[in-house]
């Protein structure tokens, strides 16, 4: 499968999962100068951005381990340029970061609420 491809059905999965969960879908694949975020859900009163991470497997690192902090800081400014861009008050609105990492063999799919 190629890379895109597999990034999107990673991300089909993820929704699946976080819909079974009572989220629901706001956006995917947001992008801005800043970055990209690959999901944007609601949780309640939570904007919740999603970072999803997918692998074939997990021999050299766990999926989990592979977000890097700059990774994190580019999806943190992303989001905060979503929230303005939607003219949501970036200190009055619930935000959370969520990871949702896929691994495919051993198949596992495993979803970290407020991960950073």
């Amino acid at each position: 499968m190629l890379p895109k491809a597999t990034g999107n059905a990673g991300e089909d999965q993820a929704v699946a999962y976080l819909e079974t969960c009572q989220l629901s879908l706001v956006e995917r694949n947001f992008s801005c100068d800043l970055g990209e975020i690959d999901i944007i859900m609601r949780d309640g009163e939570h904007w919740v951005f999603v970072e999803v991470k997918y692998r074939k497997n997990e021999d050299f690192a766990t999926v989990v381990e592979q977000i890097t902090a700059a990774q994190c800081q580019r999806i943190r400014r992303c989001a905060q340029f979503y929230l303005l861009s939607h003219k949501l008050d970036e200190h009055r609105t619930y935000v959370r970061f969520d990871v949702v990492a896929i691994c495919e063999q051993p198949e596992q799919l495993h979803w970290l609420p407020d991960a950073f």
